[in-house]
Formats: C-alpha cells, sequence, structure tokens
C-alpha cells in the first residue's frame, strides 16, 4: 500500500527536465494520504497555483487522514517560455513534518509540474 501511495505522490509532482533529489519524500507527510485524498489535495495545489493571491497561505486538511498542509504562493514568472510559480508547501501528518519552497511550471496541456525545488529548500521531519 506505501508503495502505492508513493508512486500516486510522485505522480502528483512530476518531476520535469531538472535532476533533483525526490528520496526527500519518501517518509513526507503526503504518504499518509489515501488515493483519493491524494487526487483532491492535488487538485488543491492546481487551484491555489492558479489563483490564490501571491503570499496568501491557504489550507488543505485530508477529510479521513491526520494531515494538514499550508500552501502559500509566491511571484510568478516566466522560464523557458513557461509560466512558472514559487509556492512554500508546509506539511504535517501528526508523525512527519515537512516544510519546502518549490517551482511549479505549466506544460504545454496546461498542468502545473513541479520544476525544481527552490534554492534553500528545507524539510524537517519529527
Amino acid at each position: 500500500m506505501r508503495r502505492i501511495v508513493l508512486a500516486v505522490a510522485m505522480s502528483l509532482f512530476a518531476i520535469g527536465a531538472y535532476a533533483i533529489n525526490t528520496s526527500v519524500f519518501l517518509d513526507a507527510p503526503i504518504t499518509r494520504l489515501s488515493t483519493e485524498e491524494l487526487e483532491a489535495f492535488s487538485a488543491f495545489v492546481d487551484e491555489t497555483l492558479e489563483g490564490a493571491p501571491d503570499g496568501k497561505t491557504v489550507e488543505w486538511k485530508a477529510p479521513k487522514t491526520r494531515f494538514l498542509s499550508k500552501l502559500t504562493p509566491g511571484k510568478t514568472f516566466t522560464q523557458s517560455g513557461q509560466k512558472c510559480r514559487e509556492m512554500t508547501i508546509e506539511s504535517d501528518s501528526h508523525d512527519r513534518f515537512q516544510r519546502g519552497r518549490y517551482v511549479f511550471c505549466k506544460t504545454g496541456s496546461g498542468a502545473w509540474q513541479l520544476s525544481r525545488p527552490k534554492t534553500g529548500s528545507g524539510e524537517k521531519q519529527r
């Protein structure tokens, strides 16, 4: 089951052309979510990237799992012809905590995709 959740989590944040260390997601709070919750969280991330103002923190709480995530979008910019946006994501699943700064870019199909972690991105776990 854990591998299934991890596979879904990795597809949520499909890695682009940048080589980044994905091992930080192996024990991330997001691995606690069910498949349905992960899909709902992914949709919430997309909505936040699409429409939340810079610096406005929004929260998403899983309906069944003990999981809370705070998303704070940052500046929007163009990179290699793609619309991109910075976002800080702080997630807590009671026994695990992770905070990171990320860059998401829109693909040709219009979907947001994790591009790379922002310099200085870090994570902490309990």
